[in-house]
């Protein structure tokens, strides 16, 4: 159920979010501002992206927000976290933020197949918005035009009537543990499969359904008639 909260600002039901930044001022700071003006935000912080990977693996967020200028190499940055994410945690929306908003670094969070970039300067209702439309399966690249209707949904089926990609069996097994909220980690125990395993089936579900993160799959999976 949605609402509003004290500060006026609307919620919709729970919103999971891990923040890396290796700035603990900004990030504590802003952990507690969303959690302040939006009562269905939950946020943790990792100060490295070796931390973050960690903290996923116990659980897994609905979002990870990373911070452009993170670690002191490329391999430890933003982007990079944003590469590695996709791979160890393709049901988590994957965010850029920074205080650099150029085009170019947009275009670049883009490219990683990332949910949204956001600019450290946005007011917090709009970075609030922008948060929640990504949660619910949109992606964001510009904060200041967000649509004001969800995007439509990409039809699955043909236009013969032919299911194409249609997920396997074992996919489908997957998906109805997803739908339950269980992690990777538990649903390679239920199944007796790898974990690697099963983010390869969790990929093709993605790719077969059109989704970008897991409330998206959730929602695609319901539109066709999967769950």
């Amino acid at each position: 159920m949605g609402g509003v909260d004290a500060s006026g600002i609307a919620y919709s039901g729970r919103m999971d979010i891990l923040l890396i930044d290796d700035h603990p001022l900004f990030g504590v700071g802003l952990m507690h501002a969303l959690m302040q003006a939006d009562s269905g935000v939950s946020v943790r912080t990792a100060l490295t992206l070796a931390d973050g990977l960690t903290a996923a693996a116990r659980y897994e967020p609905d979002i990870v927000l990373i911070d452009y200028r993170l670690g002191s190499s490329a391999a430890e940055s933003g982007i990079a976290g944003l590469f590695h994410f996709g791979a160890r945690h393709p049901l988590v929306a994957r965010v850029l933020i920074s205080g650099d908003e150029g085009p170019d670094l947009v275009a670049r969070a883009r490219v990683t197949g990332a949910s949204g970039f956001l600019g450290k300067s946005l007011p917090l209702p709009v970075l609030l918005a922008a948060l929640r439309h990504i949660a619910d399966g949109g992606t964001v690249f510009d904060a200041r035009r967000l649509p004001t209707a969800p995007e439509p949904i990409r039809p699955w089926p043909a236009a013969d009537g032919i299911r194409t990609n249609d997920p396997t069996p074992r996919q489908l097994e997957v998906l109805q543990l997803v739908a339950k909220g269980e992690p990777n980690k538990r649903i390679a125990l239920e199944l007796g499969i790898a974990e690697r395993t099963v983010k390869l089936h969790i990929t093709g579900l993605l790719d077969s359904l059109g989704a970008r993160n897991r409330t998206h799959l959730l929602v695609r999976a319901r539109e066709t008639g999967l769950l």
